[in-house]
């Protein structure tokens, strides 16, 4: 071949472009080798993991509402005040209120119904009609007993929980408005589940 032949062949393998890789690292070079194989391990590796951190939901908090008791939750809800005997969460316009637990031995459907008396009773004085449903009995993660109940009123919506561990007893309520409901009843529920007691001292 002549050296003009050879010349425009080397022309024309110098004008097909190269792959990245090859014109970054050089052809052939181990070195080479192990950056694509480190780059690819970080897009198929380290990237979801770095993301599935990221999107991970934040660790539940664990809220002492007095006497040694506490409740666990997300941190959606936030603790606005704390009086004595009470603690109050807020959540999207949403109000959570738990009391400390405090001595009793009646059974939570009892507590529940003087609580409904109770709403009823201001529900009537303001000129609105309430129509009160049976309590729910259920059982928190715990081994408690436990009752709910739920009224509906025009403006907002309101639930009761009582649970009691025998001879202590814990009563929350939760008021919401509309907006607020669908996205706070569930956590709430979750909340009251999760009540522990302090556990009792051994003699």
């Amino acid at each position: 071949m002549s050296s003009g032949a050879a010349s425009a062949a080397d022309a024309a393998s110098q004008g097909q472009p190269q792959p990245l890789s090859v014109r970054l690292i050089g052809r052939g070079s181990l070195a080479g080798a192990v950056i694509v194989v480190a780059v690819a391990l970080l897009y198929a590796v380290l990237l979801p993991a770095v993301a599935d951190v990221m999107s991970a939901p934040p660790p539940p908090q664990t809220i002492e509402i007095g006497a040694g008791a506490t409740v666990t939750t997300s941190s959606d809800w936030s603790v606005s005040a704390s009086h004595p005997g009470i603690t109050t969460l807020t959540q999207g316009g949403a109000t959570l209120a738990i009391t400390t637990p405090h001595a009793s031995d009646l059974h939570p459907a009892q507590a529940i119904a003087t609580v409904t008396e109770q709403w009823v009773a201001q529900a009537e004085a303001d000129g609105q009609g309430i129509v009160a449903p049976q309590p729910r009995a259920f059982t928190t993660t715990a081994g408690d007993d436990a009752a709910t109940v739920t009224l509906q009123e025009p403006l907002q919506t309101r639930q009761a929980w009582a649970v009691s561990d025998g001879t202590q007893q814990v009563i929350i309520l939760l008021t919401a408005p509309p907006a607020a409901w669908e996205s706070t009843n569930a956590s709430a529920q979750s909340l009251v589940r999760s009540l522990r007691f302090a556990m009792p001292e051994a003699p």
